[in-house]
Parts: structure tokens; C-alpha cells; sequence
């Protein structure tokens, strides 16, 4: 039995949440995947995984056994990855399209894939329109529907409301959503023109939808999170993109009983075909493999994985919308 294969074939079942959907994303038959981690299961003598009609779950033993699997893998990925870039001297200028969201949580890092690439060099731009920018590759924020480009999802955040340890003290720390009206509440304005200020929470079977009359209004999420962090009121943001902020205590989040819905992924996209490109191969694998170690590292401290979220029905309007204005 291929035992690499086959951790491979589990994590991403239980990342995808089904057999069929696993296979179709791995480019394999469903049974290929059920006997592959069936070997498994069989090899390690113990069940991973139970079976409902509808849905997946992991057993006690799949649930110690998963974040082990997935840690091997990411690091035997990224070794992967530093051997490929050694053995393809990737060279010249790759211009790369960054979403505004996502460029604070990005850049620091990016020092880092140049030493590694010495041979190449960066052409940062910031785009609003994926389809559109005349990049190599980018680096998106949110749902993705388009069959012309490939995208990989390469991060799932989550959001968290949050303010700064001084604004906590000072108006106290909301217990209810619905207590949000009575804060400074910040909201992003995205690409598109539109005010994100409905956050919407469910803990159970409660759910909450608040309409925030909001205080700053911003385009430049570092803005945002600069006032936030100074003391000025509360975000709601998607984790991986304050993740410094939220490290260092400069943003402390609330309401962590409630879950925050409708927060985007983080995919990294390419025309089809680009990825046989030494440079664009190089990005996208230093990209899975920065956000795997950030994920890598909240799952420690939350002590769970984060699934895919649904496109939301607001989403998919406004998307369509720019399709249409990019034609």
C-alpha cells in the first residue's frame, strides 16, 4: 500500500467532506479513494473514519491520528517544493496580483521566497478584478466562479470581532450581537462599491443578523485595523488577514462563543496552463505553503478545523456582475 497516498486521500476527504467530492478534486474514481483509506485503516488497525448516508465523521482515533497526517504532509509538500524550485532555476520577473485584503498578511513573507529564488523578481500589483489584471498569478479573497482560470483554494479563514484590549476596557466586551449597535463598529467597503456592514453570528440554533450603523467606512482594510488596534472601536475581519494584529494582542476578539458567518477563502489563481510556467509553480507552492503553516497554527490553538464556506447568495450577484462588466 502507498501509505503517503493514502494519508493524502484522507486528509482531503475529510477536508472535502465526502468521497466523491475528494476524488473529483484528487482527479481519481470514488472507489480508488474508499479502498485507499479502507488500506489504511486496515494497515494502522484501527477505524478513521465512520460513515453516515449523509455526511462524514472522524472517530477518536481518526481525530488523533488526522493532525499528525496533515503535518507530514504539509512539511513533506513544502520539502517537495524547495527540491522542485532547485531543480527548475526559476528565473526572470513574475508579476503577481494582489487583492487589496490580502496584501499586509502576504508581504512580510514575500522576502522570503525571494531568497530562495534568487533569480527572480517581483512585480507587485494590487487588483480588484482577477479575470481582468494582466498578472502571472493572484492572490484572491473570496468565492471563486470561473471556469476560464484555475483556482485553488489554498486557505479558509474565519472571522473575528475584535477591538483593541483599551476599547474592551473602556465600553466593555458584547456578550450578544446584538450589542454591537451600542459600539463603534467598522465596516470594509469591497471592491465593488459595496458597505459589508450586516454581520451575521449563530452559536446553535441561534442566529443572529445585525445592521451596523457604522462609525469609519474604508476601502483600505489596514486602515481599519490600524484605527482598530488604536483603540477607536471594533472589526469584524477575516483571521488570516490580522493574524499579526491578533498575535500580538493589538486586536483581542469577542463574542468567540458565537460563530461569525459567511467568511471568504483565500484562493491563489492562474489562466489554465500557467502553472507549467518554473515561476508561477514556484508562487503558488510558496503560497500553500505559508498558509498551511498559518492554518497550521490556529488549528493548535483552536483546536479545530475549519471547513469551506458556501459562496453566499450576496456573493454570487455581485460576482456575476463583474463578469459581466469585465466582458
Amino acid at each position: 500500500m502507498d501509505r503517503l497516498r493514502a494519508i493524502e486521500y484522507l486528509v482531503r476527504v475529510v477536508s472535502a467532506g465526502s468521497f466523491v467530492t475528494a476524488a473529483r478534486e484528487l482527479g481519481v474514481s470514488p472507489p480508488a479513494v474508499t479502498h485507499m483509506i479502507a488500506a489504511l485503516e486496515r494497515d494502522l488497525g484501527a477505524t478513521l473514519l465512520r460513515r453516515h448516508s449523509r455526511h462524514l465523521s472522524l472517530t477518536p482515533d481518526g481525530e488523533r491520528f488526522l493532525p499528525a497526517a496533515t503535518a507530514a504532509l504539509t512539511e513533506l509538500r513544502a520539502a517537495e517544493a524547495r527540491l522542485s524550485v532547485n531543480r527548475t532555476r526559476s528565473m526572470g520577473t513574475l508579476v503577481v496580483g494582489l487583492g487589496r485584503t490580502v496584501s499586509a498578511t502576504i508581504a512580510p513573507v514575500l522576502p522570503e521566497f525571494l531568497r530562495r529564488h534568487p533569480g527572480l523578481a517581483l512585480d507587485l500589483r494590487i487588483v480588484q478584478n482577477p479575470k481582468a489584471a494582466a498578472v502571472d498569478v493572484t492572490v484572491f479573497v473570496g468565492w471563486i466562479e470561473d471556469a476560464d482560470m484555475v483556482a485553488k483554494r489554498i486557505a479558509q479563514t474565519r472571522f473575528v470581532t475584535a477591538a483593541a484590549p483599551s476599547y474592551w476596557q473602556m465600553r466593555g466586551r458584547p456578550q450578544d450581537p446584538d450589542e454591537l449597535s451600542a459600539h463603534n463598529c467598522f465596516a470594509y467597503r469591497s471592491h465593488w462599491g459595496a458597505v459589508l456592514h450586516v454581520w451575521k453570528y449563530r452559536r446553535g440554533d441561534e442566529a443572529r443578523s445585525v445592521t451596523m450603523e457604522s462609525k469609519f467606512v474604508s476601502e483600505d482594510l489596514n486602515s481599519i485595523l490600524a484605527a482598530a488596534a488604536a483603540g477607536a472601536g471594533v472589526v469584524r475581519v477575516a483571521d488570516l488577514l490580522a493574524w499579526a494584529q491578533l498575535e500580538h494582542r493589538l486586536l483581542e476578539p469577542a463574542l468567540e462563543e458565537w460563530e461569525a458567518l459567511e467568511a471568504p477563502a483565500i484562493h491563489v489563481m492562474y489562466r489554465r496552463g500557467a502553472r507549467q510556467s518554473a515561476r508561477v509553480r514556484a508562487f503558488v507552492d510558496f503560497m500553500v505553503e505559508t498558509f498551511a503553516g498559518l492554518e497550521a497554527a490556529r488549528e493548535r490553538s483552536a483546536r479545530r478545523k475549519f471547513e469551506a464556506v458556501p459562496m453566499p447568495t450576496w456573493f454570487r450577484s455581485h460576482a456575476a456582475s463583474l463578469v459581466r462588466r469585465a466582458r
